[in-house]
């Protein structure tokens, strides 16, 4: 498969998902409280590090290995189930203390039932990540909605039942066995999962620097809900989630297939011997044309958003919303970042690399959170700004590339984002206060997107190819289907 078509495969079921958790957290904004969503976030930034832990066996392996084998896949799966038992036990044996460590008594339950479903794990990464080192995005994609339409239909359904906060821990173990059902009955190789210590030294090798990289990101990710957690009520750790979870919907949803093609793509690249640099800055043009103009609009329309969307419940978290969406149009760089590195062959520096964000991260989030929440949301745009520029710095060292190319890639897409957002601007102007309405909101949306096409359309964006390529395939595909049943 293409890379091209990798990516529209991976979008399609990025989109597909986000619709189905969008409609979810639609309803259970409205179904929960915002205390009720502060165990949740504690739990799930738990899970999220239990997660890095097990990268130990993870599927990056898979994908990047030159020259695979049946018993590279073994010894992959072997390390990673031996992880995820030591892990699980930890984690269950964690879950008191950490209820007592951040008074939250309704954490210990939440973390043996979501425990069910981390322990899925092993059986669902390496066949994830031979589909993707095929690029079979398709079956990835259909294998993540229906997974997201367990995880909707189940919280939704317990929410309504009154399970409150466990709502969430049983809607995630739920997905995630599903998820395990799906790809193995995608993947009829029972062999794989043989337990096999052959090539356990070469797993362990890139696993090590892998585990470390994911868990650094991860701390650094989970770090600051630890902080907000054990520093704030779970009223004001729901908040912080909810405007982040808002913040970060142009990465989940306009850059959908970007985190899960660029890996495989970049590394097919390296391995067919064609360099990496021209593909990362078209890369970056393409992304910033998507993420800034969307960052900035969520910026401009944050309280008319939140309440249409979570209700009036959730008002607090537009001023945080706004702060974070402006410091993310700075972190451009980092949805490429890690792809970049391992595709160059330079895994062994991510940990360094993660490390010396983390410090500066967690470090100034440390000392905001002691000044309030909104203190707080103002240090990421310090934070994410420098772990941009120190991103695209090592970028430069392995792709040996200019500042002057960098502004060539995206000088395009800043134009686009100005054009964009002068329509809901004027809107804004013209009403005189922050809260739209919702016939107000869907006229700033539609003039922004009208913005936007004419932005691609006057500065001849590289982007507007892929959205014309896009949209002729569907056609072709469209007249293809209507021609075979009209001549079966």
């Amino acid at each position: 498969m293409s890379v091209r078509r990798a990516f529209v495969w991976a979008s399609a079921g990025r989109y597909f998902t986000m619709a189905i958790s969008l409609l979810a957290t639609l309803i259970l904004a409205r179904l929960l409280a915002p205390q009720e969503y502060g165990v949740t976030v504690v739990g799930g930034a738990v899970f999220a590090v239990a997660e890095a832990l097990r990268a130990l066996g993870g599927g990056a392996y898979l994908i990047q290995k030159q020259d695979l084998a049946q018993d590279d896949i073994r010894a992959c799966f072997t390390v990673s189930f031996l992880a995820t038992v030591l892990i699980t036990g930890v984690l269950l044996l964690l879950a008191e203390p950490l209820a007592r460590f951040f008074s939250m008594p309704q954490l210990a339950p939440y973390v043996r039932v979501a425990a069910l479903g981390y322990v899925t794990g092993p059986f669902t990464f390496p066949i994830g990540a031979l589909l993707s080192r095929r690029m079979a995005f398709g079956r990835i994609a259909a294998v993540g909605v229906s997974a997201s339409m367990v995880y909707a239909g189940v919280s939704v359904a317990l929410a309504l039942r009154g399970f409150s906060y466990m709502s969430f821990a049983w809607a995630s173990a739920a997905s995630t066995v599903t998820s395990m059902l799906c790809y193995l009955m995608l993947w009829e190789d029972r062999s794989i999962f043989r337990p096999s210590f052959r090539r356990w030294s070469s797993v362990l090798n890139f696993g090590v620097y892998d585990s470390a990289t994911a868990l650094i990101t991860q701390l650094a990710d989970s770090l600051p809900y630890f902080i907000f957690g054990k520093l704030f009520t779970p009223e004001a750790v729901g908040l912080a989630q909810r405007a982040v979870m808002l913040c970060m919907m142009p990465e989940r949803v306009v850059l959908a297939g970007v985190s899960a093609v660029a890996l495989p793509a970049f590394a097919q690249e390296a391995r067919e011997g064609r360099g990496v640099r021209g593909s990362y800055l078209r890369a970056i043009e393409l992304v910033t044309a998507a993420q800034w103009p969307s960052l900035l609009l969520l910026a401009l329309l944050a309280h008319s958003l939140v309440s249409i969307l979570l209700g009036s419940q959730w008002l607090a978290a537009a001023p945080l919303m706004q702060i974070v969406a402006i410091a993310l149009m700075f972190a451009f760089p980092i949805v490429l970042h890690y792809a970049m590195v391992v595709s160059v062959g330079a895994i062994r520096y991510m940990p360094v690399i993660m490390i010396l964000q983390g410090i500066c991260s967690i470090g100034a989030l440390t000392l905001a959170a002691s000044h309030g929440l909104y203190v707080t949301a103002l240090s990421t745009l310090v934070i994410l700004p420098c772990n941009g520029i120190l991103a695209i710095t090592i970028a430069r060292h392995f792709l040996t590339f200019r500042w002057r190319d960098l502004f060539m890639a995206t000088r395009k897409s800043l134009a686009v984002t100005v054009l964009c957002v002068f329509g809901p601007a004027l809107i804004l102007f013209a009403h005189g206060g922050p809260d739209l309405g919702f016939a107000a909101t869907a006229l700033a949306v539609a003039s922004a997107g009208v913005g936007w096409l004419v932005g691609l359309k006057v500065t001849h964006h590289p982007l507007l190819d892929e959205i014309v390529r896009f949209v002729d395939a569907i056609r072709l595909r469209l007249k293809s289907a209507t021609w075979r049943q009209a001549n079966p």
